[in-house]
């Protein structure tokens, strides 16, 4: 008999079956992480399995005791230290920056969402309004957003850089990244207003040197280039210093197969600098990478008042509401860090809103209040201050409203900012700090009348 005229129903059947059985328990495998990038779990019932957050994760996070209601506009920051003084130091430093002698530092880590610069260059901006400062602070050697990034103009040629994503590396700098010269490797940063011009005073380069010098051509304000040379040291991190009324500048390297460039600082010797750290496609626990003598070095150098963590998107499955694994990641990371900077305050940062298309409209993925919940307990743990996000720019579908508002706030991705909603949220994370800083100094002053 031919083998066409067999029934192969049964045998199709079982089959199929056996496919969706596997297909159904990959579901199930725990989370896992490869080099602390984390595999996402395969659910092929996605589509049709019911929304829900889990409520009993969100209601079983402690909310920290508040003096006072929040001032109304403002969504205040969650302090969860012990003694409730989780932002005293940054404070008392912006208190004192007219006699700190040095500027009041702070470190902007995040993804993709702050790439560019944006949020947090709206937010250096009016810190710097207001308690004074020039400049962008930190910048790379190389950048995959420089022809879009709208606080500093930055060109560059024949450098190699290597990243928290490239792998393991011993001499990432604090930014996650190094920088490794080819043939006369150079780079130019301009800023980009007119009345700029001569504004900045200090230019500083980080890098490591084993052997032999390194000659650095400069220009500043496109005038007669001079020069310089870097020498071998035994430090981990060095530091070089060029003091001048600059808006533009051009450095040029010399070969030197042993030298590592570690970022270039445009800055001013007093008030704030906001130093913006943002790589795409991370999650937070990458920044483990680092080595914590460079980070230790780094702080000796910089004196860091205070660090800023914004992740979490870059872990969201649209309705996938369990992320303990993520969780313990950030909390060991956060200690991590902690360890690094003993005596800096830490705000963390909640995911914003991330909206899905669901029966024809956009509305927010059951994942973002299930993250916003880990993030509380991420603060919570590691007894630090906590900053939603989320609700503070309206909460549960506010995406959309950001995506249709003019100008757009939010890209069509209904993910990322534009740069005119990096400048809302950028002016109300000030406008927080401001307010939480008024309260602050309220409070001492009434202690300091009691003691009297």
């Amino acid at each position: 008999m031919s083998d066409f005229s067999r029934n192969y129903l049964a045998s199709s059947f079982w089959l199929v079956l056996i496919v969706v059985i596997v297909l159904s328990g990959l579901y199930f495998i725990p989370q896992s992480f490869i080099d602390k990038h984390e595999l996402r779990n395969i659910d092929i019932f996605s589509d049709i399995r019911k929304d829900s957050t889990e409520i009993s994760d969100m209601e079983d996070i402690p909310e920290p005791p508040r003096m006072d209601t929040c001032k109304t506009g403002l969504v205040c920051f969650d302090d969860y230290t012990p003694e409730q003084n989780g932002l005293d130091r940054f404070f008392e430093a912006l208190s004192n920056i007219d006699s700190l002698k040095r500027p009041v530092r702070i470190a902007f880590y995040g993804d993709s969402f702050i790439e560019g610069d944006i949020l947090s260059g709206d937010f250096r901006r009016k810190m710097q309004e207001h308690f004074g400062g020039k400049g962008v602070g930190m910048m790379p050697l190389t950048s995959q957003t420089n022809y879009f990034r709208q606080t500093i103009i930055h060109d560059f040629g024949k450098w190699q850089s290597r990243s928290m994503l490239s792998g393991q590396f011993s001499k990432l700098g604090i930014s996650g990244n190094v920088f490794l010269p080819d043939s006369s490797s150079w780079v130019y940063y301009q800023m980009p207003k007119k009345n700029a011009r001569d504004s900045l005073q200090r230019v500083s380069i980080y890098y490591s040197l084993k052997n032999g010098t390194v000659n650095v051509y400069t220009r500043f304000n496109k005038s007669e280039s001079s020069q310089m040379q870097l020498t071998p040291t035994d430090t981990v991190i060095s530091r070089c210093d060029l003091y001048a009324k600059y808006g533009s500048v051009q450095l040029g390297f010399s070969y030197n197969p042993s030298l590592s460039v570690f970022g270039v600082s445009l800055e001013d010797t007093t008030g704030v600098i906001v130093d913006n750290f943002a790589m795409r496609g991370i999650p937070g626990q990458s920044l483990r990478e680092i080595p914590q003598h460079q980070f230790t070095e780094y702080n000796k150098i910089l004196k860091y008042d205070l660090v800023i963590l914004e992740y979490g998107l870059n872990v969201l499955e649209a309705k996938r509401t369990e992320y303990k694994h993520y969780e313990n990641e950030m909390i060991e990371t956060v200690r991590y860090l902690k360890a690094c900077f003993p005596d800096t305050d830490f705000l963390l940062i909640s995911v914003s809103d991330r909206s899905m298309l669901k029966d024809g409209n956009y509305v927010t993925m059951p994942a973002i209040p299930a993250m916003v919940a880990t993030q509380k307990r991420i603060a919570s743990e590691s007894k630090i201050v906590f900053w939603n996000l989320f609700e503070a720019m309206g909460g549960e579908n506010s995406m959309p409203e950001f995506v249709r508002s003019t100008p757009p706030r939010a890209n069509k991705d209904y993910t990322h900012l534009t740069f005119a909603g990096g400048e809302y949220l950028g002016n109300l994370l000030f406008e927080t700090i401001l307010y939480e800083k008024e309260r602050y100094d309220t409070q001492k002053a009434y202690q300091s009348k009691i003691k009297k």
